[in-house]
């Protein structure tokens, strides 16, 4: 075994004993934010695909009510479909107003 052989194994001993390098910290430092920032992308991206689920569900549902009232007007006479529009109207509309201005009339009486 030559001096540089033996140097090499010393070194390599040492090394073992002491542990890392400033180099190896550093390095792992910057694995460590790399993993990090890679996360945080992961957890954006995510984050967005949950957006775009939301809004494909709210498109369908849309879809679907009209779709629903193609089919029930289609089969109305017009009459129906007038009383029927009415109808709807009002549920979706005219009562959740109704109800917001007696809760916060309630609210304001409470006062």
């Amino acid at each position: 075994m030559s001096a540089m052989d033996e140097a090499a194994d010393e070194l390599e001993r040492l090394r073992e004993m002491v542990g890392p390098s400033e180099t190896s910290y550093a390095e792992l430092r910057e694995d460590r934010d790399q993993a990090v920032h890679a996360a945080k992308q992961a957890f954006a991206e995510a984050g967005e695909l949950r957006g775009h689920i939301v809004d494909l569900s709210v498109q369908l549902s849309r879809a679907r009510q009209d779709q629903e009232y193609a089919q029930v007007s289609a089969a109305m006479s017009p009459a129906e479909r007038l009383v029927y529009r009415a109808r709807r109207r009002v549920a979706t509309s005219v009562t959740p107003r109704l109800t917001g201005l007696a809760r916060r009339a309630k609210q304001a009486l409470e006062r």
